[in-house]
């Protein structure tokens, strides 16, 4: 059983009765899956629930229920289900009890031993997702009785109301009610008899129908639309409602011409409770059966009359689900009537919670209660006996004293007495979890140093106390100061494992002359030691009292042999040949060379080259199906994501592989009328971007034809696309160059002394986020410019200054850095030694390739995240010539073929409305403050703004929107996720989730649909403007009413709790000014009376504002997203995500990318490439160090197969085995070498015989 703690069945059904889903992220916790909080009894209690969470009043669903039978006791094949809802909010609960687990536990409570069960929560399954995190969707909790001998596992689910509050509304709103009777009119003109349908006509005639549905008779199966009341009820708009239900419409002809009429639903017959599925439409149909007739009955008298399922006469089902549970009469405490009466209207003590059990328990099955917390949850049994000690006193029980002395004489503590116990060792019991034991006992040896014998004793029991509450073996065994094992001698000796034998003698004369009662403990200590050693020098310590010579240990060989670096394989040969020379020193010890080099053959003798060889990583897939991993060469995680999306864009890989049928003319007369981002375009830069296309190139055929799962990026290929000119630090700094240290942000850090992963994250902020978070122009400059502005100037400047340029410079600064150290170093000797014949040019050596990486590592650390896909965009078009020339000048190609959008900004001043447009490479947006939706975040980025445009001569009213004229067949979104935080005075990165949809419809921001024309797409989008309008102005005011800021903290409370805070400090005014009237005689305060009482009736109301605001909100948000539901004419499918987990200054880039032709999604995280077998993954986010998406890509639906292509390889066979190299022969065919001029470095020539 895992160490958790339960519930009794009567707290878990108490705690069914109060669990709502609806407010349980507000309020912290799940009651029903939750320990409840240690109570701490030097604060006020909280309470328990929250205020609003409904009082549930379950009642049996007969139909759906397996109800136990009175008198029977469960065998193995029993199971009972217990359905029912809640009268007052419509949730419904599902409880099975299964007993079939009965091959050892065969025993069910309750019994002898077991008088209630005791239920421990297993597990949540949750049934249905929500990308958004809304906990009011079907849930099903686990839990498993505590009893090794009970078989029964308890399953609770909780389901929220089939009947939607948009259904309900559908059916009671007036305002519908009287549409749907004009349309009647308009619809069936020849009737004179309609009249406008009442609120309760919906509910009635539904449940009519779905009854007849459930109990099917000829003549009863249909209803046409032109039925006059159908038509006036249901009308046209409730058609999703009805069809939800079952219901479908079909076109009729009976004879007279075409009628539409509605089938009612046609449910499974009925099954076996417990086979019958929760969703199938049989349970829907009565589940709404049974809500309809709950609000029937709500509805105002007045309102009934003529009501045909006026008949509900449900049975509660707390009694069947107390006798499922095996306690429906367990036993209670004898009470006063006051004491009942109090125990109604007030909650338990927190103490009764933390047992699991209730007040009216008797002390028995208090006793009970505990034993099995304690049983189950070890770790918190000091807050268990409180819990039982403060009750025990509370209810004046004699048997419960009794217990609690009995508990106390075995060594039972309370969390006095341990936080006591903590803080006798000088060490605080807030931060127990924070400390380790060998803390602990080091912390008690030093104090033991510190006292006198005396007081050692108390000591150890202190230490003993936190022992037990630690569940530590190893501190009580300090604490019993008895050794039995090799780690307990050690560690009595204060020794460490490798401390050699000459070790435990000093400490052991240390001990024993310390004091001279340990000298046994000591002796005892020593003999183990020497056991688990096999040590005989320490068993001649123990009969002489001295030890002979040392044995050598391996540290000594290695320096005997002069061996420093230990990880490097060893020659014995060579080894072997030492021995012989060092034999005839007379100053060397042969025979302690002799035993050092015994020593290491013992050791490292048997080691094989192969060993220490890495050994390659077997792919986890067939390489002729699987996409090759890019290598991490130095903070390139997110190029290397920039690089893979690059790859799967088919005409994008295509052109690369056949650059030479794009390739730019780079002479000055054809880039005389080129512009790239509206600048010209110099023949430096088209050489730099063509020599960054080949790189490319390269990469791109080792990613088609690697013989491996992985391929390395050539540093070239990163410098060329991360090179940033504007970083002035690393300007000029070339692959073999590192940059200089800077004292501007470092980037993403370092993990001992390694670089963390990837650039920083997306870190763009506009003039509008700068503004909504109220910083000064001053501090926007300095975000600008730190966020921004480093990738204004970006590839472009690399292409003015020249990389040809760059690398001489480089050339040019190692030539000055060789003369230099010519100059410095001392004269050579007169005459040098004779060296060897001058040798070829060898590769770089380590220490270069070293400061390659440092020097890449420093670009990529200085590269904003959105902008490499950017630079590298400005490279390709740089290095490809254009096909067409756009009205403006500006060149048109491949690139802005695919990815290119042209977004208009209507802008209207006095009426007067101008058009200004512009092409972009991608959509930036903001996540907001909160989870939403993709389609929340782009509704704002293209909302409606208005601005008061104030000048000297007068005041002018101006609104701005953006459509998009032309979508790319590819559309990127990029996420702004790090703003200025004023109060922190530095950038922060929001955390907010996105939800993604894997298809976006895009028809709500363009200029005209297939569908609508612009002036009907236009209409549309005001409407939401104005609801959006509408809807800000709500939220503000819930804001206001909920979230007051405390000054100088993080904190936030409601306006209601401030009020009600101000009342309670009136009252304690009142009674001081009462106490100290006595005593002097002073003024009394100006307090108008009842002004307290005031106050909290003002509480009231503000709370009750902030309540009624929900609905409307709620009913905004879903008429906001309904304005575009039917709007589906450019559907485009999600193609990858760029993520990112870290903070604003560091962290780590991956992609997920969707393989449309195998209809897969792979995570590519450098050079690992997994298929993502949860989509939830990709689509949900952690709570706590969530990894947050930086940027989207969709792909126009028609286009999918014909623009992308995951997977493209023809991995090429491995090369052959090495060939075994031989000394040539007399046999040497000798003219083939005749032409060598040089042979290892000598210069020779070789002339044919």
């Amino acid at each position: 059983m895992s160490s958790r703690p339960g519930k009794t069945a009567p707290r878990l059904i108490q705690d069914i009765l109060t669990y709502d889903p609806r407010y349980e992220e507000r309020a912290g916790r799940n009651i029903l899956t939750d320990p409840p909080p240690h109570h701490d009894p030097t604060k006020p209690p909280e309470r328990a629930l929250p205020i609003r969470n409904c009082r549930h009043s379950f009642m049996t669903k007969h139909d759906q229920s397996l109800l136990p039978v009175p008198g029977v006791f469960p065998d193995q094949k029993t199971v009972y289900k217990v359905a029912s809802f809640c009268q007052n909010c419509r949730f419904h609960l599902d409880l099975v009890v299964d007993f079939s687990d009965y091959e050892i536990r065969n025993s069910p409570c309750p019994s002898k031993d077991y008088p209630l069960h005791h239920f421990i929560y297993q597990a949540e399954d949750v049934s249905e997702g929500n990308m958004l995190g809304n906990s009011n969707v079907p849930k099903t909790y686990r839990f498993q009785c505590s009893s090794t001998k009970c078989p029964a596992e308890l399953r609770i689910r909780m389901r929220p109301p089939r009947l939607k509050d948009e259904h309900i509304r559908l059916m009671t709103d007036r305002i519908l009610l009287r549409k749907r009777l004009e349309s009647a009119k308009i619809l069936d003109p020849g009737r004179t008899d309609h009249r406008m349908a009442r609120p309760v006509d919906g509910y009635d005639f539904l449940s009519t129908y779905l009854k007849d549905s459930l109990n099917p008779t000829r003549g009863k199966s249909r209803v046409p639309l032109l039925n006059r009341k159908f038509l006036v009820t249901f009308g046209r708009d409730c058609d999703e409602m009805l069809r939800g239900l079952g219901f479908s419409r079909e076109i009729e002809n009976p004879g007279n011409g075409d009628e539409i009429c509605w089938h009612l639903p046609k449910p499974p017959a009925p099954s076996d409770p417990l086979s019958s599925s929760d969703d199938s439409l049989r349970t829907v149909i009565q589940d709404v059966i049974e809500e309809l007739s709950v609000l029937i009955l709500s509805m105002p008298d007045s309102e009934k009359q003529g009501v045909r399922n006026m008949t509900y006469q449900p049975k509660p089902s707390q009694t069947e689900i107390e006798r499922a549970l095996g306690c429906l009469d367990y036993s209670k405490r004898s009470m006063t009537r006051a004491e009942v009466k109090s125990a109604k209207e007030e909650e338990d003590h927190p103490y009764y919670a933390g047992l699991g059990a209730l007040g009216d328990f008797s002390d028995e099955l208090l006793l009970f209660a505990y034993s099995r917390q304690v049983g189950t949850d070890v770790a918190n049994s000091p807050y268990y006996f409180e819990c039982l000690q403060d009750l025990a006193i509370g209810r004046k029980s004699s048997m419960l004293e009794e217990k609690v002395q009995m508990l106390a004489s075995q060594g039972q503590t309370n969390r006095k007495e341990v936080a006591k116990a903590y803080s006798s060792l000088g060490m605080d019991h807030k931060h127990a979890e924070l400390l380790s034991d060998e803390i602990i006992i080091g912390q008690f040896k030093s104090r033991l140093q510190d006292i006198s014998p005396a007081l050692e004793e108390d000591t150890r029991n202190m230490l003993r106390i936190i022992g037990q509450a630690r569940q530590s073996q190893r501190i009580l065994q300090e604490a019993s100061n008895a050794i039995e094992t090799y780690e307990q001698a050690l560690s009595w000796l204060d020794l460490d494992p490798g401390q050699p034998d000459e070790f435990v003698q000093t400490m052991f004369t240390v001990k024993a002359a310390d004091s001279p009662a340990n000298r046994d403990i000591a002796v005892k200590a020593v003999e183990i030691i020497a056991e688990s050693r096999n040590s005989a020098r320490l068993r001649d310590f123990l009969r002489t009292g001295a030890m002979g010579a040392p044995e050598m240990d391996i540290e000594e060989a290695y320096r005997l042999l002069g061996i420093k670096n230990r990880s490097e394989t060893i020659d014995f040969a060579v080894l072997e040949s030492f021995l012989v020379v060092q034999k005839d020193a007379p100053y060397n010890d042969a025979d302690q060379l002799q035993q050092a080099y015994d020593l290491l053959y013992k050791e490292r003798g048997k080691e094989s080259y192969d060993a220490n060889v890495e050994k390659p990583r077997a792919p986890s897939h067939p390489l002729e199906i699987w996409p090759v991993g890019c290598e991490n060469i130095g903070n390139t995680c997110y190029l290397n994501s920039v690089l893979q999306f690059l790859f799967t864009i088919r005409p994008l890989r295509e052109m690369i592989l056949n650059f030479d049928d794009f390739r730019q003319e780079p002479t000055p007369e054809a880039l005389e009328s080129k512009r790239v981002g509206r600048s010209t375009v110099s023949v430096e830069k088209v050489k730099t971007a063509q020599e960054f296309v080949f790189e490319l190139r390269k990469l791109f055929q080792m990613m088609i034809t690697a013989p491996s799962d992985k391929v390395r990026p050539d540093i070239n290929l990163a410098f060329l696309a991360l090179f940033n000119a504007a970083n002035a630090t690393t300007k000029g700094n070339a692959p073999g160059q590192p940059a200089p240290e800077t004292n501007t942000i470092k980037g993403l850090g370092d993990i001992n002394g390694m670089p963390l992963l990837g650039p920083m994250p997306n870190p763009f902020v506009d003039n509008k986020s700068v503004n909504e978070i109220g910083i000064d122009s001053t501090a926007k400059e300095q975000v600008d410019s730190v966020l921004s502005d480093a990738g204004s100037l970006g590839a472009a400047k690399l292409g003015e200054e020249g990389l040809g340029d760059w690398k001489e410079q480089q050339l040019l600064q190692e030539d000055s850095k060789t003369q230099k150290f010519e100059q410095d170093k001392p004269d050579p000797p007169s005459r040098p030694p004779p060296g060897p014949p001058p040798v070829p040019p060898r590769p770089k050596t380590t220490q270069q390739s070293n400061n390659n990486m440092h020097a890449l590592e420093a670009v990529a650390r200085q590269q904003d995240a959105a902008e490499v896909l950017q630079n590298i965009f400005d490279l390709l078009r740089c290095a490809m010539r254009p096909s067409a020339t756009m009205d403006d000048g500006e060149q048109f190609d491949l690139i802005n073929e695919l990815f290119y959008s042209q977004i208009t900004t209507a802008r209207t001043i006095d009426g007067v409305t101008n058009l200004n447009t512009a092409v972009q490479d991608f959509i930036l947006t903001s996540p907001g403050d909160r989870n939403r939706h993709l389609y929340t975040v782009l509704d704002d980025e293209f909302d409606l703004v208005e601005e008061d445009i104030t000048t000297a001569q007068c005041k002018r009213h101006s609104t701005k929107y953006e459509f998009i004229d032309h979508l790319p067949p590819i559309l990127m979104i990029n996420v702004r996720r790090l703003i200025y935080d004023a109060n922190a005075k530095g950038t922060r990165k929001i955390e907010c989730h996105i939800a993604m949809p894997e298809t976006l419809y895009l028809d709500r921001y363009l200029h005209h649909t297939n569908s609508l024309s612009a002036v009907e797409l236009l209409e549309r989008r005001m409407a939401q403007w104005d609801i959006k309008k509408r809807l800000r102005q709500l939220q503000r005011r819930k804001t206001e009413l909920e979230d007051v800021e405390l000054d100088k903290t993080e904190l936030k409370i409601s306006l209601a709790d401030v009020v009600d805070g101000a009342a309670d400090y009136v009252d304690e005014l009142q009674k001081t000014e009462a106490e100290d009237s006595d005593l002097v005689n002073l003024d009394p305060l100006p307090i108008e009376p009842g002004l307290s009482e005031q106050m909290r009736l003002r509480a009231h109301h503000l709370r009750k504002d902030a309540e009624l605001l929900s609905e409307p909100i709620r009913e905004l948000e879903e008429e906001s997203m309904s304005i575009f539901a039917d709007l589906k004419d450019h559907p485009y499918l999600l193609q990858a995500v760029f993520i990112h987990r870290g903070t604003a200054t560091g962290g780590h880039y991956w992609i997920y990318i969707h393989d449309f032709k195998n209809n897969i999604w792979r995570k590519y995280n450098d050079d690992v490439v997994t298929e993502v077998t949860d989509l939830a993954d990709i689509f949900t986010q952690e709570e706590v160090y969530p990894a947050t998406s930086t940027g989207m890509v969709y792909v126009r639906k028609d286009d999918v197969m014909k623009l992308t292509e995951a997977v493209k390889r023809n991995p090429a066979k491995p090369p052959p085995d090495d060939v075994e190299m031989k000394d040539a022969g007399s046999d040497v065919d000798v003219e083939e070498y005749a032409n060598i001029e040089i042979l290892n470095g000598v210069d020779l020539k070789m002339d044919a015989p």
